[in-house]
C-alpha cells in the first residue's frame, strides 16, 4: 500500500483532474471573445433573432438584453446559450457602428490595419502562428504521454482512469487546435465570398475575412442578401442595407470565393 506503483496512479488521477478543469476555464473560443461586451444579435434555438451585450464563458454564452422582458414567471434579463446549442448556431451577428461616432472611427482603423497590416502587425502575426504551432505540438505530445501512461497496468486498474485520461485528451484538443490553416491565413484581410446554408438552400454573401478558429469564420463589412433574416433584422431598427461584422460557423459555411483587389 506505500510502494510507489500504488501511489502513482492516483497522483496521476489527481493531476490529471485538476488540469481538466484547467483546460475547460481556458478553452474560449478566440473569434468569439472579440464580440464580447458588443451588442450582437443571434438565432436562439427556436429560430428567433436575440439581441444584447455578449458575454463569452468557457462553456457558453449569455447575451444581456438592453429592456428586462416581462413574462409569467417575472422579468427576465438575459438569454443563456450552452455549448451544445453553439455547436447549431449558424451566425453571430454585431451591427457595424455608425461612422460618425468614436466606435465607428475605431472600426474604421481596426478595418484598415485588417486591410493594410504594417511590418510590426506581420511580424506579430508569424510570431503567433509559430507560438501556435508550439503549441500545437505540446498538445499532440501531451496526449500521447497521458493515452502511453494510461495503459499501464497499475493505472488501467484504478477506477474511471479511462475516463479521466479521456476528458484530458479532448481538452487539450479544444485548447490546443491545429496552429494554422493555409488557405484561410493565406486570404485574411481579403475581400471573400461566404457560402452558407440559409433556410432555402445555400447563399452567398461578401465581406472581409478578420480571423477563423476551428469553430468561426470572423467577417467584417458582410451585406446580407437573403431576404427572411433582413426581415427578422428590420425589427431590431436596422438598415436593410448596412454592414455587419459576422462570426459565421464553420459547420455550415465556408470561403467559396475570394474577390479581385
Amino acid at each position: 500500500m506505500d510502494s510507489f506503483a500504488f501511489w502513482l496512479p492516483l497522483i496521476f488521477l489527481f493531476a490529471s483532474a485538476l488540469i481538466g478543469t484547467v483546460l475547460k476555464r481556458r478553452s474560449k473560443d478566440h473569434c468569439l471573445k472579440k464580440f464580447e461586451g458588443c451588442c450582437v444579435l443571434l438565432p436562439s434555438p427556436s429560430g428567433e433573432i436575440v439581441e444584447g451585450k455578449l458575454n463569452v464563458f468557457a462553456q457558453g454564452i449569455q447575451v444581456i438584453f438592453p429592456e428586462k422582458k416581462r413574462t409569467e414567471l417575472g422579468l427576465i434579463d438575459s438569454y443563456v446559450l450552452h455549448p451544445t446549442e453553439i455547436d447549431k448556431m449558424p451566425y453571430v451577428i454585431r451591427p457595424t457602428p455608425d461612422t460618425d461616432t468614436r466606435a465607428g472611427v475605431l472600426w474604421k482603423k481596426e478595418t484598415l490595419r485588417i486591410l493594410h497590416p504594417n511590418i510590426f502587425q506581420r511580424s506579430q502575426r508569424i510570431a503567433l502562428n509559430f507560438y501556435n504551432m508550439l503549441k500545437d505540438a505540446f498538445g499532440q505530445a501531451a496526449k500521447s504521454i497521458i493515452g502511453a501512461l494510461s495503459k499501464d497496468s497499475s493505472f488501467s486498474k484504478v477506477k474511471d482512469s479511462g475516463k479521466r485520461v479521456e476528458e484530458v485528451r479532448s481538452g487539450l484538443s479544444e485548447l490546443v487546435p491545429n496552429a494554422w490553416e493555409p488557405i484561410l491565413e493565406k486570404y485574411r484581410g481579403r475581400k471573400v465570398v461566404i457560402e452558407r446554408q440559409g433556410q432555402n438552400g445555400s447563399v452567398l454573401e461578401a465581406g472581409l475575412l478578420e480571423d477563423y478558429s476551428s469553430k468561426f469564420l470572423l467577417v467584417r463589412e458582410v451585406g446580407f442578401k437573403e431576404e427572411s433574416l433582413l426581415k427578422e433584422l428590420s425589427r431590431f431598427k436596422q438598415i436593410e442595407s448596412r454592414s455587419y461584422d459576422v462570426l459565421f460557423s464553420r459547420k455550415v459555411s465556408i470561403i467559396r470565393n475570394t474577390l479581385a483587389e
